[in-house]
């Protein structure tokens, strides 16, 4: 059984210009982006505010730190350089009030008018602070303690604006660098989830393929405990349940291709292209180079595949006539066509039809001389010698020639019934001389034997004795004088035996070779000869019994010859007359 259909295409995912590797590294570095600057613009808005409402605790503080270290310092001066700070300027003062550092001591110290006034509260241990009149300013006079009194006052002066800006810029600094972190996280932590995840699923869509390509032997892994697992284990759960499917519908096919292939009858389904999807063996002979149906049968199958049906009891392909019927099958949007080879049947019927018309003919040519020289006789021509012996003469031809209709039937039908017997081995030489004994050549027609010694067949001695006398006898009848006719006999390999029957007669015309072993089959050349077209039929049923073949080779006008192959018996046998 053969189809046509394509062969099963192997798997091929689909082009990707981005990977699922790629979305995810994408959608996490987004999430991160989108936190990171959620958290940056929160925390810079928040630190703004929470700067802004404690500027004034910023600058009591700052200033009581530089006045409680200049109280601990040896040095003073050195302090209060070092407490210079952007949007900060410190001043020490003595207990008196005079400026000790710095020197000289900047144009900042003049803005601060109430600077008396918040030295000699500062002196009296109490802390001073105020804000100059555009807000941004705070000023701060704190006391410095020694052991055992006050020892001076540090004056500080507080920006809160440009204390702010530094510190929010250092905020946001440090809040862009944690974005470019997080961004960078959130792509290393999307690739390495989006690098397993995609692992996994290429592992599954590589599973999927195979099955795909019809192969269900691979089992998959198991992944796990999450979905992807849940999918991996129903996956391999379907792979399990298809391979026993394939594996039932694998069986059920060969069984069908088989029995399709044993079909004596042609099979075929066409779609409706025009294409074959199927077809079995018998009807390889239908088929063109190109698998499509022969040009005769494609009427018939659309008219199915628009009726529904077609039929025809003798479609002629080449030179075979078949009977054909088409059905159409709507599911699969097809034709299936069944076609039955009719040609030795309906050349048996033309045959049978042609003897049945012959053997007719033949019988009422005797049996009208039969009864017509029966009434000749009753009317009184049997007293006088000579016509009586004339008209027995002709009685006796025409019942000799429907003897010899009813011996030629009779044998047919011994031979068809006799079947494959017990072999037995045959002295070929002795059978071939029988053969020439019985032989009667006509004038002017020569016999020759040329047979190899001690040489022996599988057969039947009686049933190849006959097929040797008629196979002679229509060498005779074929071969017009001066001629000869020749019975040959040679072993051929190992495992022949080969006989021949050679003539120079007319030979036989090449589009006849096939039929000249029909029933009922006579030459056209022949048919006003005597004969009932049974003799060769007769003979390759004979030579069938027996295990071998027969054939005939042939060159019109330079004569025929026939040939019968029989098996060599075992080493073992002894031949028998």
């Amino acid at each position: 059984m053969e189809a046509s259909d394509e062969p099963r295409q192997r798997f091929r995912a689909p082009r990707r210009r981005i990977g699922m590797r790629v979305w995810l590294a994408a959608a996490f570095a987004a999430m991160g982006l989108v936190t990171a600057a959620f958290v940056y613009f929160l925390v810079s808005d928040s630190s703004e505010r929470v700067l802004s409402d404690r500027t004034t605790e910023l600058a009591i503080g700052r200033t009581i730190g530089v006045a409680d270290r200049v109280g601990e310092a040896s040095d003073p001066s050195d302090v209060i350089a070092g407490a210079r700070d952007t949007g900060f300027r410190a001043w020490l003062y003595d207990r008196d009030g005079n400026l000790v550092a710095p020197r000289p001591p900047g144009t900042t110290l003049a803005e601060i008018g109430f600077r008396d006034s918040a030295i000699r509260r500062a002196l009296t241990g109490r802390r001073f602070t105020e804000e100059l009149p555009d807000g941004n300013v705070t000023v701060v006079a704190a006391p410095v303690f020694g052991e055992t009194r006050i020892d001076g006052v540090v004056l500080g002066r507080f920006s809160s604006s440009r204390v702010l800006q530094g510190a929010i810029d250092r905020i946001r600094s440090d809040s862009f660098r944690a974005l470019l972190i997080a961004a960078l996280i959130g792509v290393l932590a999307g690739t390495l989830v989006a690098t397993v995840i995609a692992h996994r699923v290429q592992r599954l869509a590589r599973s999927a393929g195979r099955m795909a390509e019809g192969s269900f032997d691979v089992p998959l892994a198991d992944s796990g405990g999450d979905e992807i697992g849940d999918l991996a284990r129903a996956l391999d759960t379907m792979r399990t349940s298809l391979r026993e499917s394939f594996g039932v519908l694998t069986a059920d096919r060969d069984k069908l291709a088989a029995i399709f292939d044993g079909l004596t009858d042609a099979v075929i389904v066409v779609d409706e292209k025009g294409s074959t999807r199927f077809f079995n063996s018998a009807a390889r002979e239908l088929l063109d180079d190109e698998g499509h149906p022969a040009e005769a049968m494609l009427p018939h199958i659309r008219l199915a595949a628009e009726h529904g049906f077609s039929a025809h009891p003798a479609l002629r392909v080449g030179d075979r006539a078949y009977a054909m019927q088409a059905r159409a099958l709507p599911d699969e949007q097809a034709v299936l066509a069944v076609l039955r080879d009719r040609t030795e049947e309906m050349r048996r019927e033309f045959a049978e039809r042609d003897f049945v018309s012959n053997a007719a003919h033949e019988l009422r040519n005797p049996l009208a001389g039969i009864s017509g020289t029966i009434e000749v006789l009753q009317d009184g021509a049997k007293e006088d010698p000579k016509a009586r012996d004339r008209f027995l003469e002709r009685l006796a031809e025409d019942v000799e020639r429907m003897s010899r209709l009813t011996r030629s039937l009779l044998t047919l039908a011994r031979v068809e019934a006799h079947g494959a017997g017990e072999a037995e081995v045959v002295d070929v030489e002795t059978a071939v001389d029988d053969v020439a004994a019985a032989a009667d050549p006509p004038a002017g027609i020569e016999l020759e034997v040329e047979v190899e010694p001690d040489l022996a067949a599988q057969g039947d001695p009686t049933l190849l004795r006959q097929v040797l006398i008629g196979l002679v006898t229509n060498a005779f009848k074929n071969t017009p004088p001066p001629g000869a006719v020749t019975v040959r006999a040679r072993r051929e390999g190992e495992t022949e035996v080969v006989l021949e029957v050679i003539d120079t007669g007319t030979g036989i015309p090449a589009s006849e070779l096939e039929r000249v072993f029909e029933r009922f089959y006579r030459r056209s050349e022949s048919r006003r000869q005597e004969g009932f077209g049974l003799g060769l039929a007769i003979a390759r049923r004979m030579v069938d019994v027996m295990g071998g073949t027969i054939g005939v080779e042939s060159v019109e006008g330079r004569g025929s010859t026939f040939w019968v192959r029989l098996p060599v018996p075992a080493s073992s046998a002894a031949p028998v007359a």
